[in-house]
């Protein structure tokens, strides 16, 4: 049996944590031996670890008082980390997020272990610091593979580094029994017609634009409410611009909650970011048949949404554009059935089948193939073939 250990920096919530714990799901359904790393591991989890997943948490943060312990404390994570590693004796290490990866990459580097490393967000748009940024492109060429979510994100690295051969393997669909479970649970806080957004509460998902478009839309004086779901450090400057723009009274922040509830009795669901890697929580909110609004940022959007057939896309960070889709969605329940009927296609487009088993070949081919960048290069271009292909075939049979 395939030993398979997935590293990330802790199951507290986000897209990339709920996708390596979907992740571990698939691999032990599969009859994989998986064990899932956690680097944080003081961190407590948002996410359960699936059933049959051995779990081991380490936590290798220490605040450093100077620049000299800052190095040190750096050289004794990576030995911390090669020494776990080398106990688990993993035939294939899976990674998530840009340090993670480096850290890992950095860690194993000559013991033969090899590395599949998953980026996130899209990297042109990553905001990460410029020592990172750099080092990631000299360490990422030690990876066996590197993962990307979207052809935007794989362009990127083709273009301005030294990863060549990335792979491109979009999100899943969540599993319909995780979204399902508490889709009939009263929310005693919603104000019908309500539209609903969800994300980390940082300046990449835009919800500053939310709210000024929101606002411009004049739904709150026509007695609908927004919804925010997530945490962040803006949370306070939100709602101060909520208050100040007159709406507070029509916006509720509810925090980090259970989003199945939510998306299950939204009327309309808005993704606002300025960059992404790919939406999960659009994906979510299409998986759940609502009818969705989307800024057309990179990347993933576009990927999901063909504009007005299954949602509506507007121009990047255009205020008046989502200003105006909103008033003629919510005006609209005819408009917003048809298309939340067809967002929900996205079931079988991007299904656990699908998507977790292209990991699946991945993961066995990097196992397999222990001299394999050209067998990861192969792979890459196999996969991305199959996907467009997949997705051209769907979106025909959709129109």
């Amino acid at each position: 049996m395939r030993r398979v250990t997935v590293v990330c920096a802790s199951l507290a919530g986000g897209g990339a944590e709920r996708v390596a714990a979907d992740l571990c799901r698939y691999l032990v359904e599969q009859g994989r031996d998986v064990t899932l790393l956690t680097l944080m591991g003081d961190d407590a989890d948002d996410y359960e670890c699936p059933e049959g997943v051995r779990r081991v948490r380490m936590e290798i943060r220490r605040a450093p008082p100077s620049l000299l312990h800052r190095v040190w404390y750096l050289f004794g994570r990576v030995l911390a980390v090669r020494r776990k590693l080398i106990v688990l004796k993993p035939d294939v290490v899976v990674t998530f997020m840009d340090k993670v990866n480096m850290l890992v990459l950095i860690a194993l580097f000559g013991t033969g272990i090899p590395v599949i490393v998953s980026e996130r967000v899209h990297p042109g748009h990553n905001p990460i610091a410029r020592l990172w940024f750099w080092a990631r492109q000299v360490i990422y060429p030690l990876a066996r593979s590197v993962t990307v979510q979207t052809e935007e994100g794989a362009e990127w690295f083709r273009r301005k580094s030294l990863v060549k051969h990335p792979i491109v393997i979009p999100n899943a669909v969540r599993y319909r029994r995780d979204l399902e479970a508490l889709s009939a649970v009263v929310l005693d806080e919603a104000r019908h017609p309500f539209v609903l957004a969800i994300g980390r509460l940082d300046k990449q998902k835009g919800f500053d634009l939310l709210l000024e478009a929101f606002s411009r839309s004049g739904l709150p004086g026509a007695g609908w409410s927004l919804v925010i779901l997530g945490r962040g450090g803006e949370l306070a400057a939100l709602k101060q611009q909520a208050a100040a723009l007159g709406i507070a009274n029509a916006v509720t922040f509810a925090g980090f909650v259970e989003v199945g509830p939510w998306l299950a009795q939204a009327d309309l669901f808005v993704l606002s970011s300025r960059f992404e890697g790919f939406p999960n929580a659009l994906m979510e909110a299409m998986q759940m048949q609502r009818a969705c609004i989307s800024f057309d940022c990179l990347s993933g959007p576009s990927d999901l949404i063909e504009n007005e057939q299954n949602g509506v896309l507007v121009a990047p960070q255009d205020v008046a554009a989502l200003s105006e889709a909103l008033k003629r969605l919510a005006a609209d329940p005819a408009l917003r059935s048809r298309l939340g009927a067809e967002a929900g296609k996205v079931s079988e487009r991007f299904s656990h089948t699908r998507i977790y088993g292209k990991w699946l070949a991945l993961i066995d081919a990097v196992a397999a193939g222990k001299a394999g960048a050209r067998l990861a290069s192969f792979f890459a271009a196999s996969v991305t073939w199959q996907f467009d292909h997949e997705t051209q075939g769907s979106r025909a049979g959709e129109g």
